[in-house]
């Protein structure tokens, strides 16, 4: 009887755990969260101020760059930007594609836009590709697809941008007295592919998913599983992952040259090969957590460019580039008010 009681009082007390565990996740989930954003502001403000505070005293010299700027240049910069998403979009059309999803262009277009409006309210540079694929998502009612091919467009443009770096090593690496920064582009390349030939290798039988386990290490996994499965369907379209390298190469390069055209802009001169090694590692750095790369990104621009440039002109084509991406996140918020993309808290779990 007492060990009857005894069973009875275990089993009690397993099944209030197990129900007391879903709320206690339910509740630490939106409480890291929110932890997680207040530290990428802390982050994005910090630097930021902290990058203002130094250029203080050539405050009115940054101005005075910005009056004497050649205009027409900077409106024809603009101008060949607007393509470029464009492009952007068309790759992400692409993609979904291979995962069987028929997204039409005007849709890819929206879809590219609305992300660039959501990289300026979602924790770092990939806070718009959540909206991306919940909003891809929504439309095909396949959301693991829908990630899986955002996953692939931000990874082939991570391919292209280290393999732009990697050619201006073969060209400027010599003159780099920095040797942290000469092993570490080929070595994050080197895990780049890593990661890719695992994503896409053959596998003998399709991989298994489980679900209905407890703990959040099991969801973890099932999610993990089923987002390998979708991606790994890539290799039987060789044809579609050349092309999205090939459109994200030249993405990568029409981007530098308008970082070029922005030095122009304001009167600096530095040779264009430089910049093949110098704007992908302002790319890189600013995929650092924060707020879509804002002041991490400001900040990189001045430490690679001072050298050549000088901090004034460094700075002001740093402001040039921050405008361009308001610019855009503009359109999406335009966008966002006409055909609205709500977004809730159990979706940026996913």
């Amino acid at each position: 009887m007492v060990e009857n009681q005894f069973l009875r009082s275990k089993t009690t007390s397993s099944s209030k755990i197990d129900t007391e565990r879903p709320l206690k996740n339910a509740v630490l989930r939106p409480r890291m969260y929110r932890l997680s954003i207040i530290l990428r502001f802390a982050v994005s403000f910090g630097l930021l101020f902290l990058l203002v505070w130094i250029m203080r005293k050539d405050a009115k010299e940054v101005i005075g760059i910005f009056k004497g700027s050649d205009k027409m240049l900077l409106l024809f910069v603009v101008l060949v930007d607007i393509p470029l998403s464009i492009a952007v979009a068309y790759r992400l059309k692409l993609l979904m594609s291979g995962q069987k999803i028929l997204l039409s262009m005007k849709n890819a277009i929206y879809l590219t836009f609305i992300g660039y409006f959501f990289n300026n309210f979602l924790p770092t540079a990939i806070g718009g590709d959540i909206a991306k694929a919940y909003y891809a998502s929504k439309k095909t009612n396949n959301k693991v697809a829908a990630y899986a091919a955002v996953l692939a467009d931000r990874l082939l443009g991570l391919i292209a941008t280290l393999l732009v770096a990697l050619t201006g090593l073969l060209f400027i690496g010599k003159s780099i007295d920095n040797e942290f920064i000469i092993w570490a582009v080929p070595f994050v390349f080197f895990l780049v592919i890593l990661m890719i030939v695992f994503l896409l290798k053959k596998n003998n039988g399709p991989a298994r998913v489980s679900s209905g386990g407890k703990g959040v290490f099991n969801k973890i996994k099932e999610r993990a599983l089923k987002l390998y499965t979708a991606v790994n369907l890539y290799r039987n379209s060789p044809g579609i992952l050349v092309k999205g390298i090939a459109l994200s190469l030249l993405l990568q390069t029409l981007s530098i040259v308008i970082v070029y055209l922005f030095v122009l802009c304001i009167g600096g001169n530095i040779p264009l090969f430089r910049l093949f090694f110098i704007v992908p590692l302002v790319w890189s750095v600013s995929m650092f957590p924060s707020l879509n790369g804002l002041g991490v990104r400001e900040g990189a621009f001045v430490y690679f460019l001072k050298g050549y440039i000088g901090p004034e002109k460094a700075f002001a084509v740093s402001l040039l580039w921050l405008g361009l991406i308001m610019m855009h996140s503009l359109i999406g918020g335009i966008y966002q008010l006409m055909y609205p993309v709500k977004i809730k808290g159990e979706d940026l779990n996913d």
